[in-house]
This record gives structure tokens, sequence and C-alpha cells, in this order.
């Protein structure tokens, strides 16, 4: 379902991710672990298009999705989530999450 093969990020000359191979079957739950410091936000930002990686290809259901933005790549159904999570104080929970589903909505 979700192929990663050679993700390579730098910044600066500092590499954040290299040569990163992964994969992610249909129906199976994967943790991506590691200390501080060792690019697994940087791999999520790339996968969910808010970084383009300097090598390798993103594939998610048998589609090239390398490089397009995030918006493109929520309309396969992939997104992430933020590390601050930034909620609407006067919203209700409920609200809050319906929010990410707008994109499905049609209004």
């Amino acid at each position: 379902m979700l192929e990663v093969r050679g993700i390579a990020k730098t910044f600066g000359g500092v590499s954040a991710v290299s040569g990163v191979d992964m994969s992610v079957d249909e129906g199976k739950i994967v943790s991506l672990i590691g200390p501080n410091g060792a690019g697994k936000t940087t791999l999520f930002a790339i996968v969910a298009g808010f970084l383009k990686p300097d090598g390798g290809t993103v594939h998610f259901q048998g589609q090239d999705i390398t490089g397009l933005k995030p918006h493109q790549v929520a309309n396969f159904g992939l997104a992430r989530t933020f590390q601050n999570i930034e909620l609407f104080s006067r919203m209700s929970v409920l609200d809050n999450v319906l929010l990410g589903r707008h994109r499905h909505m049609k209004a």
C-alpha cells in the first residue's frame, strides 16, 4: 500500500534521511521509532508532501506520489498529524476532529 524507496533529504549539507526504504501493507499497523534527530518527522513530511525529497520515491496504492503537494497527497486519503497540536479552543473535540474531514464533505 505504501512503498518508500531510497528516500534522501539534506538541509544545508546535513543529511536528515539517507536511503530510507520502508513498506506498509494494507491493513497493517506499523510504527517508526528512533531517537531525536533520526529523521522520523522528515520522512513523514516527505511522504505527506510537505517536503520534496532530494532522492528516492514514494508510492501509495501503486501510484507515484513523490513530490506532490500536501493537498494532492490528501486526495489519495493519506495525511499526517503534527507534533504541535493546534486545536480551535472554541470548538468541541468532535468539531475539531470533524474539521479534518472537510475534504470529503459534499457542500
